[in-house]
């Protein structure tokens, strides 16, 4: 599926692999989807399982993987999104990260599974989107205006999984030097239970 010619299909977006293109996100005159220029990559998405319950042919070669998450949580989920993810090696400064973002507006769990190793690392902020600070178009235009400062950067490694606050700001960055591409598969689900809590 990483490599090879096998039949997988993957769609190129053209403008920024972060966010879906779209040009009705406006507030007031701004235009939300306008991400700076150092933050744009192209790359290229599958989506397995999108919100709306829209599932691709190749969902059920996932599967497994996906009920092996479960057990590695330990509690009941439900997934709303899964999404695979290629990022490409576009000569960018190995620190540089794509647009700071969240998968979606309301209170869910987001993980990301790496499938191989890679030197192009995730990137968390401190920063939150806060789902009491106002209607979505205001949250979407606090998130473009905002100043974000970096909490941490995982560097992938194959078969390990990453599970956070689905509020809680991330970027994807670049492969560089040697290395030509980075997949991930991207995870959004709701859970009753508080993952987060001390035991």
């Amino acid at each position: 599926m990483v490599g090879g010619m096998n039949g997988f299909p993957w769609y190129f977006l053209s403008k920024d692999v972060s966010y879906t293109p779209t040009d009705d996100f406006q507030f007031g005159a701004d235009n939300l989807m306008d991400i700076p220029e150092q933050e744009k990559t192209i790359g290229f998405v599958h989506v397995l399982l999108d919100q709306d319950g829209v599932e691709s042919p190749w969902l059920v070669h996932f599967a497994p993987l996906l009920d092996n998450v479960q057990d590695a949580i330990g509690s009941p989920i439900e997934y709303f999104r899964v999404r695979l993810a290629m990022t490409l090696n576009h000569g960018k400064d190995p620190l540089q990260h794509n647009a700071p973002h969240t998968d979606h507006e309301t209170d869910h769990y987001a993980a990301l599974y790496y499938l191989h190793d890679s030197n192009a690392d995730t990137v968390f902020f401190n920063e939150y989107d806060d789902p009491n600070s106002g209607d979505l178009d205001y949250r979407w235009w606090k998130a473009r205006q905002q100043d974000y400062t970096i909490q941490k950067r995982v560097k992938p490694k194959a078969n390990n999984l990453f599970v956070f606050d689905g509020h809680q700001f991330h970027s994807s960055s670049n492969p560089h030097g040697d290395e030509n591409y980075r997949v991930t598969l991207n995870l959004n689900f709701r859970c009753d239970n508080d993952l987060f809590a001390s035991h």
